[in-house]
């Protein structure tokens, strides 16, 4: 019976290496929920570890995504390898803890990009807008080829991208960081010109009236479900910041309203009126518009984003961030964060949030690339336009997926990979075991041994020598 045990021991070995295999493929990083119960930011992405300094900076891919942490005061070099034609985005998300001290524009993160001679050709700053609430970061850095941008930043060649963050903050944990290399292929005809004059700051579209239908939203950009017109409920633990995605064609734009319960109106409107903030981002996670509190005695707190239309030639207008981020089409999104300080001595447990949300304008041509943008992560797919066209059609869990060539696709080819490679891993271990386990039994057979069975292979030719083979 030793063999027998033997054998039940390589079993518990494969079992383990299996088990191990499918830790392994688990290339997303995900926070734990914060101990108050509030979902922290998921971030996701592939192990990057910014250097110290440009010489050894890490490089990153055009539509990857990776995933690295932030202490503060520190400072941290990547690599980005551009051509002299396309635009580029390299996006940060700085993810504080729900709950985390924070103090008041002091608190945040600065996003730098420099050319390969070392000039400057973009930076951003993004701080913590009120004191004690911690909530993502995100923005990003271009850069342009136009005839309007800096003729340093248009040449080909290693751009150095550093994310830094405040020194003397209140609170002492690193930050989660989230980066992103997005690359919109070069145009080549179309329409590239701005939104029409007076579109930018026209009264904003009425959104949608009526009751809410359920939406859960995403503990981050990359796992933001889709959502289009209509009006939409979910539910929020204070602290919580909550993703939508939101598909925009040329010409279109974004009405939206966050608002709390009913019951809300009835309380201390000057705290509640803080209480949910809203944001905007464009498809390269660029801020693309903060949210305005529209809080009145005896109405329902809520806050308001409405952005100008989609259109190529926003990028180069020399109002504000508002109107240059309006350039792309695709998936904008919507970021929702309920602000325990204004809200836990009011409301009490978890939240109902109500979204009215518009996608406004009638989709127009756009620009023709020389490339393909939607793979990209630019543009909105056949089946995304159908869904915006619904207008607030529920849809479906796994219909929510995601655009060719976003950030999944590839955690999902090195998931492939790192599968592969451990299940070839595991077909050779297996192997080994049972030719090592046959020719245990043959030799033991022909010595008479303990569960020895004259009918068994010869250990060097394979053949049997009596009968049909033993059955494994």
């Amino acid at each position: 019976m030793k063999h027998r045990s033997r054998d039940r021991a390589g079993l518990t070995a494969v079992t383990a290496l299996c088990a191990v295999a499918t830790m392994a493929a688990q290339i997303p990083v995900a926070a734990a929920d914060s101990p108050a119960g509030a979902r922290e930011y998921r971030v996701q992405g592939t192990p990057v570890q910014g250097s110290g300094s440009g010489a050894d900076a890490p490089s990153l891919r055009p539509g990857r995504t990776y995933a690295d942490s932030l202490g503060p005061g520190e400072k941290r070099f990547y690599g980005v390898d551009l051509d002299a034609k396309s635009t580029a985005y390299v996006s940060a998300v700085a993810a504080p803890r729900p709950g985390a001290g924070v103090v008041s524009y002091r608190d945040g993160v600065t996003v730098t990009l420099k050319n390969p001679a070392g000039g400057v050709c973009g930076t951003v700053p993004r701080r913590i807008e009120m004191k004690g609430v911690a909530y993502p970061l995100a923005d990003y850095v271009t850069r342009q080829t136009g005839s309007g941008s800096v003729a340093s930043c248009r040449t080909a060649g290693r751009y150095l991208v550093t994310v830094e963050r405040q020194a003397g903050s209140a609170d002492p944990d690193s930050w989660p960081l989230e980066l992103r290399l997005m690359v919109e292929p070069p145009v080549k005809g179309g329409s590239t010109g701005p939104a029409p004059e007076g579109t930018w700051h026209a009264k904003p579209p009425q959104p949608p009236s009526g009751g809410p239908r359920p939406r859960q939203g995403g503990r981050g950009f990359s796992d933001a479900p889709l959502m289009s017109t209509g009006v939409w409920r979910d539910d929020f633990e204070p602290g919580e910041t909550h993703f939508y995605r939101v598909p925009v064609d040329w010409g279109q734009q974004i009405s939206a309203i966050a608002e709390l319960p009913a019951d809300a109106a009835d309380k201390s409107t000057g705290a509640l009126g803080q209480a949910v903030a809203m944001r905007a981002y464009n498809p390269a996670r660029g801020l693309a518009k903060r949210g305005t509190a529209l809080a009145q005695e005896g109405e329902r707190p809520r806050t308001e984003v409405s952005t100008a239309p989609a259109a190529y030639g926003n990028r180069y207008a020399k109002s504000d961030y508002s109107v240059r981020a309006m350039s792309l089409t695709g998936g904008y999104y919507l970021a929702v964060t309920l602000n325990p300080p204004n809200v836990e001595p009011h409301l009490d447990g978890t939240v109902p949030v109500t979204l009215r949300v518009r996608v406004a304008g009638q989709a127009r041509g756009g620009p023709a690339y020389d490339g393909n943008a939607v793979k990209a992560g630019f543009g909105l797919t056949d089946a995304e336009r159908r869904e915006a066209r619904k207008a607030g059609s529920p849809l479906q869990p796994e219909s929510m997926g995601r655009r060719p060539g976003s950030e999944d696709r590839d955690t999902l080819q090195a998931v492939a990979y790192t599968s592969f490679g451990t299940g070839s891993l595991l077909l050779i271990g297996l192997g080994v075991w049972i030719l090592t386990a046959r020719r245990r039994t043959a030799a033991e057979g022909l010595r008479g041994g303990p569960g020895g069975d004259p009918d068994v292979a010869d250990p060097t030719t394979g053949q049997h020598r009596y009968g049909p083979p033993p059955a494994w």
